[in-house]
């Protein structure tokens, strides 16, 4: 994924320069990007014991636009369904009240984005990355454990919705943060440079923001310790796959097959999960197979 170039940047030697805390970045961000009512409304139905799968149907047609994107995802490549879907009704049935909602989640925050002003990095390269980390987390969980494994294709794709309020709200500090990554000769990851540069990173802002939305407690973990499984206390399986999914991400965009070209696995992801480096090429490989269709279903054209 690529910054593009921005303008002056300040003396990286001057510490911290922290213009919005976090609370501020996610205040700002809340007031510019918000969820349509039906994906806020779903949310609470699903965690509502009192409300039936009928009623979420019902809910979700009330948006025809949402309800034809939410059929053509059923009828695509993520769920292999034998049979078509051919009403919200039944796409709720057969592929459930959860994970319905994990599904308007995700096409509501890609749109809720569309338009958000941007010239620190390409808005087609951002959510190109974030599908392939969405498809291979969905195919390690697979691999994993042989079920289903939507949700954890939300919490892949959403993993960096951290960067783009970042890049939307701080972009001289975010290129500040880029360019310090690259002078340093120590290997510094870049979410150390964003802290140090911003006082904040973007797996936090997006782990912030995703609470404030009140998303579930499984994306949230996902979102804020992709890049650190080991901190994560929740959740544990999936943040580490999310975290792995992230390096094959990387590794599929640039069609390489060397560990050494993406971001380093945490060893901890690894014992969590059980996998190893050997089951990369195949994920990636399959991955590379599913992300055009994937893409044209979920992105505005």
């Amino acid at each position: 994924m690529m910054l593009h170039g921005g303008g002056p940047t300040a003396d990286l030697a001057c510490g911290v320069k922290m213009s919005l805390s976090l609370e501020q970045l996610v205040d700002h961000a809340t007031g510019m990007v918000s969820l349509p009512a039906v994906a806020v409304r779903l949310n609470e139905m699903v965690d509502d014991p009192g409300s039936s799968a009928a009623d979420i149907g019902r809910l979700i047609s009330q948006d025809p636009a949402l309800s034809m994107r939410l059929l053509k995802l059923a009828n695509g490549p993520l769920y292999g369904l034998s049979s078509e879907v051919d009403t919200i009704s039944r796409a709720v049935m057969v592929i459930g009240t959860s994970q319905i909602r994990d599904l308007v989640l995700a096409t509501s925050v890609s749109r809720a984005f569309q338009g958000v002003p941007n010239d620190l990095m390409s808005m087609e390269d951002f959510w190109r990355h974030s599908i392939y980390c969405g498809i291979a987390a969905r195919l390690i969980h697979g691999d994993l454990d042989q079920r289903r494994g939507e949700s954890i294709f939300i919490a892949g794709l959403l993993h960096d919705i951290g960067r783009l309020l970042i890049f939307n709200r701080e972009p001289d500090e975010a290129h500040e943060a880029f360019l310090l990554g690259l002078q340093r000769e120590d290997g510094s990851e870049p979410l150390y440079c964003e802290r140090e540069v911003l006082g904040h990173d973007h797996a936090q802002v997006g782990g912030a923001l995703a609470a404030r939305w009140k998303l579930p407690g499984k994306l949230q973990a996902c979102i804020r310790y992709h890049h650190e499984p080991e901190a994560a206390t929740e959740h544990e399986v999936e943040v580490a796959i999310v975290h792995i999914a992230n390096t094959v991400a990387h590794m599929a965009e640039l069609d390489t097959r060397d560990p050494r070209d993406a971001p380093p696995v945490h060893p901890e992801a690894w014992k969590r999960t059980g996998l190893t480096p050997d089951a990369l090429p195949s994920v990636i490989h399959r991955a590379q197979l599913q992300v055009v269709e994937v893409e044209s279903l979920l992105l505005p054209a």
